[in-house]
């Protein structure tokens, strides 16, 4: 078995009250739904660092694009994804 450790975290009131309901209506406890949620969550932000890292070492090599390019990217992603270059930001 893994070795545990405990921390102490707090919640909006409406995503603790959420959390609760979808670990009862799974049948599952409250410690194993957040840590399958923060596994998923830390392996897409690792994702997403190196694939930035990535694209950073690309340009390093070959040029960055010009302010247009990068405009135009950004309204690629936003058609294809529906989110703004904030909403990306921040996530």
């Amino acid at each position: 078995m893994a070795e545990k450790v405990k921390f102490s975290v707090s919640l909006d009131a409406e995503l603790g009250k959420a959390l609760r309901q979808f670990a009862a209506a799974e049948d599952e406890q409250i410690s194993s739904v957040i840590s399958r949620a923060l596994e998923q969550y830390l392996s897409n932000r690792r994702l997403l660092r190196e694939g930035m890292r990535a694209m950073e070492e690309h340009f390093d090599e070959y040029g960055w694009p010009t302010p247009g390019e990068m405009s135009a990217a950004e309204a690629r992603v936003d058609a294809l994804f529906g989110e703004t270059p904030e909403e990306r930001r921040s996530a």
